[in-house]
């Protein structure tokens, strides 16, 4: 029986304790801010470009986008700082489990509604959107 209650339970893919957002690249091309690292952040978060772009275009409160390979191009001088403050907003927002704390968890969708689902503890649980 207990068996059947551990086949359900997912499988952990990493143990967090190491998580860290790694130092940030941003390059400055006239007014644009360009965040060089975005595709290698992307990959630590296990999120989508679009959705971390929409968060920090909006946070900043100015215009942005994804460029081919993967580069975030912001309109305006913006430091490493600022964008930093952000991405830690970010991260306790839409990466970690509410639960244990992990980042091990993948963001879906049901219905109209956005879950972020822990991988480490198997939590479930809706969130808003916009932060």
């Amino acid at each position: 029986m207990l068996d059947e209650v551990y086949k359900d339970v997912p499988r952990v893919r990493s143990t967090g304790e190491w998580f860290a957002i790694p130092q940030l690249k941003i390059e400055y091309e006239g007014d644009k801010s360009i965040l060089v690292n975005f595709k290698e952040i992307c990959e630590l978060f296990r999120r989508e470009p679009s959705h971390i772009m929409k968060f920090l275009v909006r946070n900043l409160a100015t215009a942005g986008y994804v460029t081919d390979d993967l580069k975030l191009v912001l309109q305006g001088h913006f430091n490493e700082d600022q964008i930093m403050n952000l991405l830690h907003r970010y991260v306790s927002f839409f990466v970690r489990c509410q639960n244990c704390g992990r980042p091990d968890t993948r963001l879906i969708k049901k219905a109209k509604v956005v879950y972020m689902v822990c991988e480490a503890c198997g939590a479930e649980a809706p969130i808003k959107t916009t932060a």
